[in-house]
């Protein structure tokens, strides 16, 4: 190799931030999303298969070592997103806002089950992105996954209840997973190197629709639940897709940045924009009803956004509430109850960073 021509370490084209040599000269140190939140990763000089460091969650960063190498240093950020539940009275008021699942970390992406007695939700409690089950009033919390690194996200019930898909990324790539909510062996329902993320099922259980970039942009597909071939639903993009509650329609963010909630017969059609007031990067922060749709919206000045309430009769489209703060944006972050009661959002309360330092010494 000629002196000073570039040779390449990484081959995912994940976001890499702030890479250092490991103690002895032998390694590179980096941050990366490689396999969705940020974590420190380590790879050989030469070149080879990156390795995650153990013990170290998400939100990892700025990695120092020591000059003796036995300390290392790094930035961990961290984001207390926390889920909380409004009550919709019949003549259209809102209850206050109550924390219904929280924990000093990130719990986001609530679902509720069928039946209405638990909900799925996303947490990093254990320092990895899992799926978790717990009550309906937040108690009785259990993880359901395990897979130790990669993030793992958007819990969706199936219509009997007896499983849960979700996204996950354990070989790199995202792929649409289901696995049972008392726990088990994951069943992996995409297998392609694109993009599948965001699942959803069928109102009548016979097919699971995700965002996948596939066809090169982001387009709404779906997959049998019992497994089989993928189809396109969507041609002119779609993001995070939920068919409407009789079934009839899809309904679908344009994109993660684009504005926009779009609908396709279920059965194939034309698509057409029902709501031009979902923001970019708020692609989960809706939810259809038998009457209209709920949905988070935010002044262009602000990033506390307020609940609103899209009517399908008349297309009007009225306020409920106002959110006390931000939300986690590029999150799906919205659920409503089956019986229409309640409606969950998720709302950060707090984030902030750390300087963590970490012991690499004989033991």
């Amino acid at each position: 190799m000629a002196k000073g021509a570039a040779r390449r370490l990484t081959m995912d084209n994940r976001t890499v931030q702030a890479q250092t040599w490991a103690p002895g000269g032998n390694a590179i140190v980096f941050s990366s999303n490689r396999t969705g939140g940020f974590g420190l990763w380590s790879v050989p000089a030469r070149g080879g298969v990156p390795r995650r460091f153990p013990g170290i969650g998400t939100g990892a960063a700025e990695p120092s070592f020591s000059r003796d190498g036995r300390w290392m240093v790094f930035g961990q950020s961290f984001e207390d997103a926390n889920i909380w539940r409004v009550t919709l009275e019949q003549d259209g008021a809102v209850s206050s806002p109550h924390k219904l699942v929280g924990s000093p970390v990130y719990d986001s992406s609530a679902q509720y089950s069928p039946d209405g007695r638990r909900i799925a939700f996303r947490s990093d409690r254990t320092g990895f992105h899992e799926i978790w089950v717990c009550d309906s009033e937040g108690r009785n919390a259990v993880q359901v996954t395990h897979f130790n690194g990669p993030l793992t996200g958007t819990p969706r019930w199936s219509p009997d209840g007896k499983w849960i898909a979700f996204d996950s990324r354990p070989k790199g790539q995202a792929d649409i997973f289901v696995e049972a909510p008392d726990g088990g062996a994951p069943r992996r329902m995409t297998t392609e190197t694109s993009e599948d993320v965001v699942p959803s099922w069928s109102r009548d259980g016979k097919w699971i629709y995700f965002a996948s970039n596939h066809s090169g942009s982001w387009e709404v597909w779906k997959v049998p639940s019992a497994g089989g071939a993928r189809v396109q639903v969507t041609r002119h993009g779609g993001f995070a897709a939920f068919e409407s509650v009789d079934g009839q329609y899809v309904y679908y963010a344009l994109s993660r940045s684009q504005p926009g909630l779009y609908r396709v017969p279920a059965k194939g059609g034309a698509e057409e924009l029902v709501l031009d007031r979902l923001k970019p990067g708020y692609w989960g922060y809706w939810a259809p009803s038998s009457d209209g749709i709920y949905f988070l919206d935010a002044p262009q000045d602000s990033d506390r956004p307020a609940l609103y309430f899209y009517r399908f009769s008349d297309h009007a489209t009225r306020q409920l509430a106002a959110i006390d703060r931000s939300i986690p944006i590029g999150d799906s972050g919205m659920a409503l109850s089956p019986d229409g009661k309640y409606l969950l959002y998720t709302q950060v309360d707090q984030r902030g960073s750390d300087i963590m330092l970490a012991d690499f010494g004989p033991r």
